[in-house]
C-alpha cells in the first residue's frame, strides 16, 4: 500500500519538473511554451496544497498531530501564491528577468518547504493517520 510520504512527494515531483519546463522556455524566451508550463506549474502546486490544506492537515490535527508545523506549511502556501501570481505577471509582461528573480527565490521556499514536509511531516502524518491512511489516500487522489 502507498504511504502519504510516497504519495505527496510523487505530488512534488510532478509539480518540480513543470516549474523546470516553465522556467526552461521562459530563458529560451518561448514564451508560449512558457505559458502552457507555467499553467500546469500553477495547477498542479493549487491542486497540490489543496489536497494538504483540505485533506491531509485536517486530518492530522484531528488526530492530534503537531498543529504548529501544519500553521507554517499553510503560512508558506500563501507566501508561496503570492510569488506565483508575481510569476504569472512576468509571464504576462514577457519579462523573462523578473521571472527569472522570482523563480529563484520559489524555488528555494519550495525545497525547503518540500524537505520539511517529506522528512518530517508526511512521516509522521504515515504513522498518526496509520488507521485511515487508505481512504484519505483515497479521498487525496479525488482532489
Amino acid at each position: 500500500m502507498q504511504t502519504i510520504a510516497e504519495f505527496m512527494s510523487t505530488d512534488h515531483r510532478a509539480c518540480d519538473e513543470a516549474f523546470a519546463n516553465a522556467e526552461q522556455a521562459v530563458l529560451a524566451s518561448n514564451w508560449s511554451d512558457a505559458e502552457t508550463a507555467f499553467n500546469k506549474f500553477r495547477t498542479g502546486l493549487a491542486r497540490h496544497f489543496r489536497i494538504e490544506e483540505e485533506q491531509l492537515f485536517p486530518a492530522l490535527v484531528s488526530a492530534g498531530g503537531p498543529g504548529g508545523p501544519v500553521q507554517m506549511m499553510r503560512m508558506e502556501h500563501a507566501q508561496m501564491n503570492t510569488l506565483v501570481e508575481q510569476m504569472a505577471t512576468t509571464l504576462t509582461n514577457r519579462d523573462a528577468q523578473g521571472y527569472g528573480g522570482l523563480s529563484e527565490t520559489l524555488l528555494i521556499v519550495m525545497q525547503q518547504h518540500n524537505l520539511k514536509e517529506e522528512q518530517i511531516l508526511y512521516p509522521i502524518a504515515d504513522n498518526v493517520l496509520a488507521a485511515q491512511r487508505e481512504a484519505l489516500l483515497g479521498r487525496m487522489q479525488m482532489v
